[in-house]
């Protein structure tokens, strides 16, 4: 299978306004962790922007660098869209952070990426469930970030974190160690066929749930039941809802009616109706939400 491990450098962390600064693909084939192809870019934002001093200071990339050396997102566009075809994808927190940054980023220009159909492997979610209830020495809870679990795995930290090729590089050697120790099976995981822009909701098996507020953990269905309200806030009046979850709660609160097909004429004897299997509601737990 074709992979493709992608990070972000960016202006800052809001996702819905900052700017992507630095996008590092490499594409690997899993059967024997080999690699492809590569694209390393080095993005020049469209009109005024700024990189705050302690964002540079964690990324090393400055506003003279870019003014140098960057490309429009639009000119690599093309070569992005062939690069990813029909490939799925794997992060280290992309799926809260980098996916949606992407999105807003090429929003903006008025060009289009297809998220949906794809795999979104998150290698940040999987450490957390790998590490869920773990100890260091200390008695201290385990720390996650991309740093640590590869230093957990191979005994030392590697070198240019915070470059974003380097950090994918990083990515697929954690990817690599925890479908040695788990197996692909244990990395197969519902919320992976789903990228949320906003970071609102997550989805596992047929539902969607909240990732953050006062009802964190809460289902659509079941906040129909506790408090509507709430939802009403969601759609029409928080700031940051995006279009995609506004729409995907509104399906759920006044679902289409669904016209029944009509009966087809036949001759052959009737069946005996099979009963199907009951639909059973997902459960959610903190790790399936602590991605984001």
């Amino acid at each position: 299978m074709n992979l493709i491990c992608f990070d972000t450098e960016t202006t800052g962390l809001d996702v819905q306004k900052e700017h992507i600064i630095q996008l590092s693909l490499v594409k690997i084939e899993t059967s024997d962790w080999s690699i492809i192809d590569q694209r390393d870019w080095y993005i020049l934002p469209e009109g005024e922007f700024t990189i705050p001093a302690e964002a540079e200071a964690v990324h090393h990339i400055s506003k003279a660098f870019l003014l140098e050396n960057g490309v429009s997102m639009r000119s690599i566009y093309d070569d992005f869209i062939g690069f990813t075809k029909g490939c799925d994808f794997l992060s280290y927190n992309g799926n809260g952070y980098d996916a949606p940054i992407l999105h807003y980023n090429l929003k903006r220009l008025g060009l289009d990426f297809r998220f949906e159909g794809r795999t979104w492997y998150d290698a940040l979610l999987l450490e957390r469930i790998h590490t869920a209830g773990k100890v260091d020495e200390n008695g201290e809870k385990l720390h996650n970030n991309l740093t640590s679990a590869y230093t957990r795995y191979y005994g030392h930290p590697f070198e240019g974190a915070h470059n974003s090729l380097d950090d994918v590089m990083a990515t697929i050697e954690v990817f690599k160690a925890q479908i040695a120790e788990h197996g692909w099976q244990w990395a197969e995981r519902d919320e992976f066929g789903f990228i949320c822009f906003d970071r609102w909701l997550v989805k596992k098996g047929n539902y969607y749930y909240l990732t953050q507020g006062a009802h964190k953990g809460e289902s659509i269905e079941s906040m129909m039941r506790i408090d509507q309200s709430y939802l009403d806030w969601i759609i029409n009046k928080c700031k940051w809802t995006d279009d995609q979850t506004r729409q995907i709660i509104l399906n759920v609160m006044h679902p289409k009616p669904v016209t029944p097909p009509q009966p087809v004429v036949s001759n052959a004897a009737p069946k005996t109706p099979s009963r199907g299997k009951k639909r059973t509601k997902g459960t959610i737990t903190d790790a399936d939400l602590s991605l984001f």
